[in-house]
């Protein structure tokens, strides 16, 4: 499935990808449950990994000069 989005969208999507990376990394630095923190990691692997392909879709989007 492909999404076609605005820029402003993809603005977006980028900022509300940091912030929730940011936040869940946040959470798996201060859980104290072993098991917990694995499945918090492999979210936020999850998201790194999405927030890769978004920016390198935006710059195969992005005209060279």
């Amino acid at each position: 499935m492909v999404l076609e989005l605005s820029p402003q969208q993809i603005h977006l999507l980028r900022a509300c990808l940091a912030e929730s990376i940011e936040g869940l990394h946040d959470e798996v630095l201060h859980t104290d449950e072993h098991d917990l923190r694995g499945e918090l990691r492999d979210r936020l692997e999850q998201l790194q990994a999405l927030q890769r392909q978004v920016d390198a879709r935006v710059q195969q989007d992005q005209p060279s000069l």
